[in-house]
């Protein structure tokens, strides 16, 4: 069965809005330092509100949409992300924008956990890693357009201008999810919503989930947090750079469009582990290269910590699905919130030692972080986990292109 003509655009639509806010302030701080009256260190809650209001409400997300459906349940989803937005245009002081941010944040899931759920009821099998594909895709290129537009137009028009920006974006996926995305066919809804959070009591309980939902949050926490500070740490002296040319840095989000698929492949041959392993070496030689006195260096190793985080990331969420057993859902809502949760901290935890000691305290921490996450899941996972069976033997239901239908870092 072929998905109708349209299906792949509204998918990397839905892709590109999950990841467009959460952390278009990156690039914003100093503007919103300046304006609002807090220190530079202080702005960057407004990255934090967004990640915890994601983490809150990812277990739940789901659940909502098993009982509710799923493209209705999107589509309020992306008119209550555009209406927060527009929001943080028009919030009169700091503590406004915050709780917009936060509003923001609960909403994101119940377009990022659902997007994934349709994909794997509606989309024939033989099309699935085509299209879980284009949606990481879309997530990737949202989280560069994102930080990006705030940037470049920010600089030009001021930070209000920025948001509503993103929020006219926002009403345009809005538009085009609308139109091309069909209504879902074989969707059967529970009984209740509270069916849908079931087994987390289980997951709990399950060492090698949780050490995977730390993994998650580590990977976050470096993402975020080298991406905040970076930016702060390129504003300042000697590199100097402006609104703009800092947004612009974030264009080596890109690189996760060609990345995650081909860590997919590489996972199915060598295994998570070894994956692992060679994404957290890599992640910490873009650490140590950012600390160079040269523009050119610190967004090369931008792009190689990246480059790793997104690489691990994928290891990580299929490692979570492959963990779920029947409550898969559920351990995929419980990674998402420590996931998230670890941007949040991110975003914040770093502040007193760019404070005090500047960048190089924050790359010791970010690496320390890193290491430690990994440690914790290799301490845990299976020893062949991720590698795919022989062509003679079965397929189990993890295989395939589960390591591809992940958040991404965003």
């Amino acid at each position: 069965m072929r998905t109708p003509r349209g299906t792949d655009t509204a998918v990397f639509l839905l892709g590109l809005s999950a990841l467009l806010t959460i952390y278009a302030t990156q690039p914003l701080l100093p503007s919103l330092a300046a304006e609002l009256g807090v220190a530079a260190t202080a702005a960057a809650w407004t990255v934090s509100a967004t990640a915890v209001g994601v983490a809150v409400a990812a277990p739940f997300a789901g659940a909502v949409s098993d009982r509710l459906g799923r493209k209705r349940v999107m589509l309020t989803a992306i008119a209550v992300l555009a209406a927060a937005t527009a929001a943080c245009a028009l919030a009169p002081g700091f503590a406004v924008l915050l709780a917009a941010r936060a509003a923001q944040g609960l909403a994101v899931p119940f377009v990022f956990a659902v997007a994934v759920a349709y994909v794997a009821e509606e989309v024939p099998a033989s099309r699935s890693a085509a299209v879980n594909g284009l949606y990481v895709s879309g997530t990737a290129f949202g989280g560069f357009l994102g930080r990006f537009l705030s940037g470049a137009v920010a600089d030009a028009s001021g930070w209000r201008a920025s948001f509503a920006a993103l929020a006219l974006v926002l009403l345009v996926v809005l538009g085009g999810v609308a139109v091309w995305l069909p209504r879902e066919r074989r969707f059967a809804p529970t009984p209740g919503v509270l069916g849908g959070l079931r087994g987390i009591g289980g997951h709990l309980r399950d060492g090698r989930l949780l050490a995977t939902c730390a993994l998650g949050a580590a990977v976050l926490f470096v993402q975020v947090g080298a991406f905040t500070y970076a930016g702060l740490h390129l504003s300042g002296p000697p590199f100097g750079l402006g609104t703009a040319q800092v947004g612009a840095v974030f264009a080596v989000f890109l690189v996760a469009v060609v990345v995650t698929p081909l860590t997919g492949r590489l996972v199915s041959r060598a295994g998570r582990r070894a994956v692992l392993v060679l994404a957290t070496g890599l992640v910490l030689a873009g650490l140590a290269l950012t600390l160079a006195p040269s523009t050119a260096a610190v967004v090369a190793g931008l792009a190689g910590a990246c480059t790793g985080v997104f690489a691990a990331q994928a290891c990580a969420t299929a490692q979570a699905a492959a963990s779920g057993g029947a409550a898969r859902s559920s351990a995929v809502g419980l990674y998402l919130t420590c996931y998230y949760a670890g941007g949040g901290v991110g975003a914040i935890a770093p502040a007193p030692l760019f404070a005090s000691a500047g960048w190089p305290a924050c790359v010791a921490l970010l690496g320390a972080v890193a290491v430690l996450g990994t440690v914790v899941a290799l301490g845990s996972w299976p020893a062949r986990a991720g590698v795919r069976p022989p062509a003679s033997r079965a397929r189990t239901p993890s295989s395939g292109s589960a390591s591809v239908g992940g958040p991404s870092g965003r």
